[in-house]
């Protein structure tokens, strides 16, 4: 994790110094924790958003598992990963200053998911809806960081997940 922030924070220093004009397109990356009821999941997020007009814009999520995590019950371990998972949502956001906005997003999620356990392979999906906020503060020009938290309510009880991210933001 430490690696992966640095990582961005370097990105962000360095895309500090470059000038471009602030459009309606957002590209990002970063880290997302993603906590169930036994395990918390790394991930790397790719997020991509459009602003339909200053306060209301759509945005799509890609997340890629950083890795697997290992959970006991009784005498088995169960070690379960996230594949990918995908999302689209509105978002709603109210600038309070040049640079510095909060914002609201409720939309739709899917994640492919894998496990195993006693040398048995599984693997499935979970889907259902995700909602959350976050701020964002444009650091430098079209350049900003991003946190945020997102709750995702899976339907067929498949159980629920909260999830925190932080990442860089480049306007476009």
């Amino acid at each position: 994790m430490k690696s992966l922030l640095i990582a961005v924070s370097s990105i962000a220093v360095l895309a500090g110094a470059a000038s471009a004009q602030e459009g309606p397109f957002r590209l990002g990356a970063g880290y997302q924790a993603i906590d169930t009821d036994g395990a918390t999941y790394d991930t790397l997020t790719l997020r991509g958003s459009y602003d339909i007009t200053p306060i209301f814009s759509v945005e799509g999520d890609l997340l890629f598992g950083l890795g697997d995590e290992s959970t006991t019950f009784g005498a088995t371990t169960i070690t379960s990963e996230i594949d990918y998972g995908v999302g689209i949502y509105g978002v709603a956001r109210l600038p309070l200053n040049d640079q510095f906005s909060v914002f609201a997003r409720g939309g739709y999620t899917y994640f492919d998911v894998s496990a195993s356990a006693a040398g048995i392979a599984f693997s499935g999906d979970v889907d259902g809806w995700a909602f959350g906020g976050g701020a964002e503060w444009a650091f430098a020009g079209p350049n900003a960081i991003r946190v945020d938290y997102t709750r995702y309510d899976f339907v067929n009880g498949n159980g629920n997940a909260d999830a925190f991210g932080i990442s860089y933001v480049r306007r476009f």
